[in-house]
Order: structure tokens, then C-alpha cells, then sequence
């Protein structure tokens, strides 16, 4: 799946995006979700890392990050402003992930925040496979939904269901085990819906 174009964008308008990025802490935007993190020490997947601010986030916590994050400019502005021995950040980009795949690890939570919408349809069952491979039998897979109108001046912009996300895990032998909506922090017409997913034969879902 070719996403240059996407990619490209976020590179140009990396200040600005990183700027309000980091306007709002990654507890506000996640705090559906602190109860489902793991243990200290654990190790976390943030795919599409964006600023770094939720990777540093994971790694106050005391966990080893993996960020991925494919556009240059932002990449670079979250190695920039957030450095820190416990985050190693890596180009690359769904829906393969090869070069996290060359590490060799397995992730005890993945994070993919405002990311799947920039899949197109038949891009998502191989993200889904990528994603729940990479993710450890007790762990969690944590996505965020974006619903409202697109935004013309960004490219690479699709519809979601959450139906289709509830269904592309049963495939890969897992489930949603918690759903959230929440308002945009910034943006009056546009929502979010949170999954967490986990694997139907981990006792951490039962």
C-alpha cells in the first residue's frame, strides 16, 4: 500500500501538527485506557508515534518503547523534544511493519491512535494480522476511530466502522474488550470511538 502522499503531508506540516499534538497531554487523551496498561517494565508499540509525546508518556511509566513514526519531520521533532533512553524510534509504516518485525519483539500493549483512518479498507485485514502478531497472548491492542467529516486539505482520509475492527480481530483470534467514545478535545464535529482488543485465549479478556 502506497500512503507517500499521506506521509508527505504530515512531513510539511510537521510544527504545526506537533504543536497541537502537544498541547494536550496524553493523559487526557487516553485516560480511557490507564487501567488496561501493563506493568512496569513492559514493552509498548506506539504505532504512528507522531510528536512523542505519547511515547515519552509510556516510558515515564517505565516501559521500553518501540515508536514508529514514517514522516521525517515528525519523527524528528519527537526524537527532538522528547529523548529519552527508553524510546527507540523507527521509521517504518503500516500496514506491514517490516522493520519492527525485524526486531524480533512482541509487545505487551500497542497503541495505534489516529491511525486507522489513513488505511484504506483493503489495507486493514493485513494491518490487523501485522498488528495482532506483534502483540504478546496477555496483551492489549488499543485503536482510536475517527468519525466526522474528512478533512479536505489532508489526504489519505477513509471511513471506519467499528464493526469492521470487531470483525477483523475475531478473524485473527481476538475480541474488543472495552469500548469508549469520546468528543474531540478541539474539533466540535468530529468523535472518536476507543477499542481496546485483546486474544480470546488470554485470561487478562476473561
Amino acid at each position: 500500500m502506497d500512503c507517500t502522499e499521506t506521509i508527505s503531508w504530515y512531513d510539511a506540516n510537521a510544527p504545526t501538527l506537533v504543536n497541537n499534538y502537544e498541547r494536550l497531554s496524553a493523559e487526557r487523551v487516553h485516560g480511557w485506557v490507564i487501567d488496561l496498561l501493563p506493568n512496569g517494565g513492559a514493552a509498548v508499540l506506539d504505532v504512528g508515534a507522531g510528536s512523542g509525546r505519547d511515547a515519552a508518556w509510556f516510558a515515564s511509566r517505565g516501559y521500553s518503547v518501540v515508536a514508529v513514526e514514517p514522516a521525517q519531520g515528525m519523527r524528528e521533532a519527537g526524537m527532538r523534544l522528547h529523548p529519552h533512553a527508553e524510546v527507540r524510534w523507527i521509521d517504518d509504516e503500516m500496514p506491514s511493519l517490516d522493520r519492527v518485525k525485524q526486531l524480533g519483539l512482541t509487545f505487551d500493549f500497542i497503541m495505534l491512535s489516529a491511525v486507522w483512518m489513513h488505511l484504506p479498507a483493503q489495507a486493514r485485514p493485513w494491518a490487523m494480522r501485522t498488528l495482532i502478531s506483534l502483540l504478546n497472548p496477555e496483551g492489549t491492542l488499543a485503536i482510536s476511530l475517527r468519525y466526522g467529516p474528512p478533512n479536505e486539505n489532508r489526504p489519505g482520509m477513509h471511513a471506519v466502522s467499528e464493526v469492521e475492527v470487531e470483525q477483523l480481530s475475531q478473524v485473527h483470534a481476538a475480541s474488543v474488550i472495552r469500548r469508549a467514545q469520546s468528543c474531540d478535545l478541539e474539533r466540535s464535529q468530529i468523535s472518536w470511538v476507543q477499542l481496546a482488543i485483546r486474544p480470546t485465549y488470554s485470561n487478562a479478556s476473561r
